[in-house]
């Protein structure tokens, strides 16, 4: 992988001020509380700006679309959702801030590791689609050749598998898991329904654990993340939703390969089905 260009660092930088400036406007024009307090309004600025930064700054460099169409469509939304819902309206009660409302920017902005994560995700499914059955994968730049060695298998899905379970279990926390061992069991299933799809296409090819991943697994954080549950605890279904996925890859991995004679394609390295 090559050094970081003068334009990638650039788009970044404009992604991540972009953010910022977004987050701070709809915090401004609802008259959000948490600008009344420097640390609280630093702590902001910093992560708005590094969930921008990083996801333009990886299709910069890498020519990926997914984290940078993502992360604009994410902001989009969260920016429509707050301008056409209702005014939250702000009260105190005891010394404590009451608010009645939606809060969309202020959920997007405190849960700003779940959307990286996500977005991280997205890329590499995105690489691994591209490079293993040519989808214009002339155009990226950056990015290693396929098949990919059994140590960087390892360490991408661990890594990028890791960094979605631990944004599930840092959620889940906040919307207030307890005991902490129930916050480890949720990064451990976390960790296997994130970690089972892309082992199963960085290493043979098979889709369809990814297609269950996309199918479910984003839909039931976002909805965690705006909407107020009683416990995140459901979050543990993770865990028997990941063996659904070892079965779907057995069974595509079985069909595939006597139907159409697939043993891996550029995956694997090998020149039946690639």
């Amino acid at each position: 992988m090559g050094p970081p260009s003068l334009q990638s660092i650039t788009a970044a930088a404009v992604g991540g001020v972009a953010n910022v400036a977004a987050v701070l406007a709809l915090f401004a024009r609802f008259e959000y509380p948490v600008l009344e307090s420097i640390g609280s309004a630093s702590f902001v600025v910093l992560t708005a700006f590094l969930l921008g930064f990083v996801a333009v700054f990886v299709s910069a460099h890498t020519r990926l679309v997914t984290p940078a169409v993502g992360f604009v469509g994410l902001l989009v939304a969260v920016a429509v959702a707050e301008v056409t819902s209702p005014a939250p309206r702000w009260s105190e009660l005891d010394g404590y801030t009451i608010v009645e409302g939606p809060l969309f920017v202020l959920q997007y902005s405190n849960t700003w590791y779940v959307w990286l994560s996500l977005l991280l995700f997205a890329g590499v499914v995105e690489f691994a689609f591209r490079r293993g059955y040519g989808l214009g994968d002339h155009r990226l730049r950056n990015l290693p050749d396929l098949p990919l060695s059994r140590p960087v298998v390892v360490g991408v899905v661990l890594g990028v598998g890791g960094l979605v379970a631990l944004a599930t279990a840092a959620l889940t926390v906040r919307s207030g898991i307890r005991p902490p061992i129930a916050a480890l069991a949720v990064y451990v299933v976390a960790l296997a329904v994130a970690a089972v799809p892309l082992a199963a296409l960085l290493a043979r090819g098979i889709v369809s654990p990814v297609l269950l991943f996309a199918l479910a697994i984003p839909y039931l954080l976002v909805v965690e993340v705006f909407t107020t549950t009683d416990s995140p605890v459901h979050i543990l279904l993770f865990g028997p939703y990941a063996i659904v996925m070892i079965v779907a890859w057995a069974l595509e991995a079985a069909l595939r390969s006597r139907v159409g004679g697939w043993d891996g394609g550029r995956f694997s390295g090998s020149r039946a089905g690639g």
